[in-house]
């Protein structure tokens, strides 16, 4: 065949060559890539094998957390939410541990682990919360859990009077000035927050009240009280929107009732914005109340009456009296209201509110000291906070203390006047029991009084917080009436 033939296919040598280079070069690329391809399966298969064991030897994981740092710290019972990213087995008490160190409860709900604490937790204090061995339902490993948090900072509200317009503050604890105005306005007589409102009683004509509902916002309602009433005591509800009070009638002379009302026990709910309403004794006479303070559930007052009655009101549905103990002087109810504190002639009494049951409540020395005995509100466990007057052997002079005293025999000074100088007034304990409030007069020899018709106080009375684990004074604003 000469050069110059053509081939039978049709096409030259050169390009039948190309064409099989060409399938050669796709065949060595394509199984490259089979081998590439089936290399790398291995390889994910491996690996994904080495991710399942060590998955099956791993317990479960914490994603987040919640907790409501304000709220923990008013409140027992209070929950840590910690969410897992798989279903839990049952946790116990005995695996948590909090510091600072504080009694818990555990619950598990599918993939979320609960813990309760069991009171209240101490203000702008950083709790660190390890749960060790947290188990899941689908496999044996565990694993720990760990969540820090910081408690909110505690504020307080209170009553400093003008000479001309009376404001109403909102003051940190931890620190300093007056605080924020939250109200200001004529004659305020008692203060009492609810539910994000103020309530507020202020002078009227003739020594009697008018009572006001003060919003956030600056709106004031008006509560409609008896004609020609006083308010004698606010009473704050620690939750719901149910107030109570005192109300006597100017000039009104006790137990004599067509004279009008002698320190009447009464109730108001802003939530249903009704009218004032008296609270009637087993016999239908209003009660005449020397001191009333509502439970935690906002819904029952114990009232201390005249003539030495405790009786339980229970307000909803409908009024309850039910009678509790019997104390000449009623001092007030312990953090968790099941004991209140009060005294008879012989000196200080705790009356068990579930079963009336009294004991003794006899003050310790203090630095070695006799002392007396004056008002003491109880916190949670043992330890009570006291005012105690305490006589001077050489000289005879008799200092008046504010002590802390756990009953093991030996009190500890809280809070004294400058030279003893000055005067203890009411006491106010925080519902985490870490700070007590107390209304001082500086020098009892200096006192002016404000010239108020109701409610009076010296015009140089301040109140003092004293941080009751270290005894440290906190907070002095100039002022009365405090509410944490």
């Amino acid at each position: 065949m000469s050069p110059t033939s053509s081939e039978p296919s049709g096409l030259p040598a050169t390009s039948r060559v190309a064409a099989a280079s060409a399938r050669l070069r796709l065949q060595r690329d394509r199984r490259r890539f089979d081998r590439a391809f089936w290399v790398l399966v291995a390889v994910l298969g491996a690996a994904s094998a080495v991710f399942l064991a060590l998955g099956a030897m791993q317990g479960p994981k914490l994603g987040s957390a919640i907790v409501d740092p304000q709220r923990v710290t008013e409140q027992p019972g209070q929950q840590l939410r910690l969410f897992a990213n798989q279903p839990l087995a049952e946790v116990t008490p005995e695996q948590v541990t909090v510091t600072p160190e504080v009694e818990v409860t555990t619950s598990v709900q599918d993939d979320v682990l609960i813990v309760q604490f069991a009171q209240p937790l101490r203000a702008d204090t950083e709790y660190t919360v390890e749960v060790a061995g947290v188990g899941a339902l689908s496999r044996d490993a565990t694993s720990t859990f760990r969540h820090g948090f910081t408690t909110a900072e505690a504020s307080v509200l209170y009553l400093d009077r003008g000479e001309t317009v009376d404001e109403v503050l909102r003051a940190p604890v931890s620190g300093t000035g007056r605080g924020e105005v939250v109200l200001a306005a004529e004659g305020i007589q008692h203060i009492a927050p609810v539910e994000g409102v103020i309530v507020v009683a202020r002078d009227a004509p003739g020594g009697t009240s008018v009572l006001e509902a003060v919003a956030a916002d600056g709106g004031v309602q008006r509560i409609t009280l008896p004609e020609g009433v006083r308010v004698d005591q606010l009473i704050a509800p620690p939750l719901g929107g149910l107030v109570g009070m005192v109300l006597s009638t100017p000039g009104a002379v006790p137990g004599v009732p067509t004279t009008g009302y002698s320190r009447a026990l009464a109730v108001v709910d802003l939530v249903a914005d009704s009218p004032v309403s008296i609270v009637e004794s087993l016999d239908g006479s209003p009660i005449e109340t020397l001191f009333a303070q509502f439970l935690p559930d906002g819904a029952t007052l114990i009232a201390h009456q005249v003539g030495g009655t405790l009786l339980r009101v229970e307000l909803v549905p409908a009024p309850l009296v039910l009678p509790v103990g019997q104390i000449p002087t009623a001092f007030g109810l312990s953090t968790d209201a099941t004991r209140l504190t009060g005294s008879d002639a012989f000196g200080g009494v705790v009356v068990d509110l579930e079963t009336g049951r009294e004991s003794r409540l006899d003050p310790s020395p203090v630095d070695g000291a006799f002392a007396f005995g004056g008002p003491a509100l109880l916190t949670r466990g043992e330890l009570r906070v006291q005012k105690v007057a305490v006589p001077d052997p050489v000289t005879g002079a008799v200092a008046t203390l504010l002590v802390a005293d756990d009953g093991s025999g030996a009190a500890r000074v809280l809070f004294r006047t400058v030279d003893d100088r000055g005067s203890l007034g009411d006491l106010v304990l925080s519902a985490n029991d870490q700070y007590v409030a107390v209304e001082v007069t500086p020098s009892v020899a200096d006192a002016e009084p404000d010239g108020r018709p109701v409610n009076g106080r010296p015009t140089s009375v301040t109140t003092v917080i004293v941080d009751i684990s270290t005894g440290a004074v906190v907070r002095t604003l100039e002022g009365f009436a405090l509410h944490f």
